[in-house]
């Protein structure tokens, strides 16, 4: 499945967005409909009071004048009530309980409205292709009972009714707005700890198989990271198992080997001619057998995974140094070249048979490829950045497009071999990375030979 189309995250956001979004829409909509309710009611009982207005002045009109007059004097009215909001435009009529019209427009008889119980009454209606709101009511007056009916254009409402939608959409907006932002803020704190733990899982090298820290998670995810600290516990059961093996095999492997060589030794020293010649031969074979043996179980016991349960503790590289250098002497001499040490305290935290392992290949290839006469010199120190050490000989060099390749196994530069195994460098390359050290290969330091150099990372 597509990453990007299935993430926790996502699902839960989608799960609470929607929703959310449905019933925050439906509340601006409730919110609009009812302010534009109360906004109507409004607007209708000032509409209805016009009526009653209407209904008041025609009493005064028929105490002080004719009857001919009162439709004149309430068109006056209407006309005076209209010019405070020339926006919309009043009609009215007012007729008798007989049918005879008082005052006002007859046209509004077919757009009045009419209750059994003569109470008064709103209606939406179309008057001359205009909208209107009527209202008619039956009132009493000094010439008996009327009817009254007022109507009203809706320019004034379609106005307000958008001023309304607008008043209400923009807090509404904002609203939902501010509720998605802080779902997402929300969403995005629940799921910090399962980042955590995916980041602390994702730094984690090959060789780290400590339990992850149940500290601050969840409740459901428990059960998860219970599950895999199970698998962790089990990964190093078997780590452990197979160092052991490795372990074991370097010391049985290497106790028969040394003695067929004290044999072969024995046998050399009683022979002459031919066979001490054959016997030298097959001495060097079983020299060049045991090497390979034992650098193929240090480069087992180096791996990642077969090292996972090795404890790194502080050490000093110093007395490391010394103590592999001085084991090279003899194979130093026997190869007329020139090793030579400066030692000084380098402390650091690591594995001490990892890093005695590096520094004997280490040792070990600058020897065999350095000429008769040659010199080899091995220092480590300390400076601000960490530990460092480095090796140096005067040998061929390394040609910089194969400085990469000669750190895999087995591989070794075309040309003349010096009967290494191709497994020197790649030891020396795991126990780096296993100590999380940069390693370089480059030239001497006067342009010639190569010069191995590993930078450890200051320890606390």
């Amino acid at each position: 499945m597509n990453q990007s189309s299935f993430t926790l995250r996502a699902r839960l956001l989608r799960r609470l967005w929607w929703p959310l979004l449905a019933v925050l829409l439906l509340s601006a909509v409730y919110d609009y409909t009812s302010a534009l309710k109360r906004a109507s009611s409004n607007q209708d009982r000032t509409l209805g009071r016009i009526a009653i207005a209407l209904t008041s002045r025609m009493d005064v009109d028929a105490d002080d004048a004719n009857d001919d007059d009162v439709g004149g004097h309430l068109a006056r009215t209407v006309m005076a009530m209209q010019r405070a909001d020339r926006r919309d435009r009043l009609s009215f009529m007012v007729k008798s309980q007989g049918g005879e019209l008082i005052g006002g427009d007859p046209g509004l008889e077919a757009i009045a409205t009419r209750t059994p119980d003569k109470q008064t009454t709103y209606a939406d209606r179309e008057l001359g292709g205009e909208a209107v709101r009527v209202v008619t009511l039956e009132h009493p007056s000094s010439l008996g009972p009327v009817t009254v009916v007022v109507a009203e254009t809706t320019h004034r409402r379609q106005a307000q009714s958008r001023r309304l939608f607008i008043d209400t959409l923009v807090p509404n907006l904002l609203l939902i707005a501010l509720t998605l932002l802080l779902v997402r803020s929300g969403v995005k704190r629940a799921m910090a700890p399962l980042d955590t733990l995916s980041a602390g899982v994702a730094n984690r090298g090959p060789a780290d198989l400590s339990p992850l820290p149940l500290t601050g998670l969840p409740g459901e995810l428990f059960p998860v990271v219970q599950a895999i600290n199970r698998l962790m516990t089990r990964l190093r059961a078997a780590a452990q198992g197979q160092q052991a093996f490795l372990s074991n095999a370097a010391h049985q492997l290497r106790t028969p080997l040394a003695g067929v060589q004290t044999q072969l030794e024995l046998a050399m020293r009683t022979s002459d001619g031919p066979q001490r010649e054959r016997l030298a031969l097959v001495q060097a074979a079983l020299q060049r057998m045991g090497h390979t043996t034992h650098q193929m179980l240090a480069l087992a016991r180096s791996d990642p995974q077969a090292a996972a349960v090795e404890d790194f503790e502080p050490i000093d590289l110093q007395p490391l140094l010394e103590d592999a250098a001085s084991a090279w002497l003899d194979p130093a001499l026997a190869a007329q070249v020139d090793l030579g040490f400066d030692a000084q305290p380098a402390p650091i935290t690591g594995s001490a048979w990892m890093l005695h392992e590096m520094l004997s290949n280490l040792i070990d290839n600058a020897i065999r490829h350095s000429p008769p006469g040659g010199r080899v010199t091995v220092r480590c120190g300390r400076d601000d950045s960490g530990g460092w050490l480095t090796v140096e000989d005067e040998g061929p060099g390394i040609p910089a497009e194969e400085r990469q390749r000669v750190l895999g196994r087995f591989y070794q530069v075309p040309g003349p071999q010096r009967g290494g195994t191709g497994l020197g460098l790649a030891i020396v390359s795991e126990v780096a990375q296993r100590h999380g050290a940069e390693l370089t290969l480059g030239s001497g330091d006067d342009g010639s030979g190569l010069k191995v150099s590993v930078r450890f990372a200051a320890s606390g």
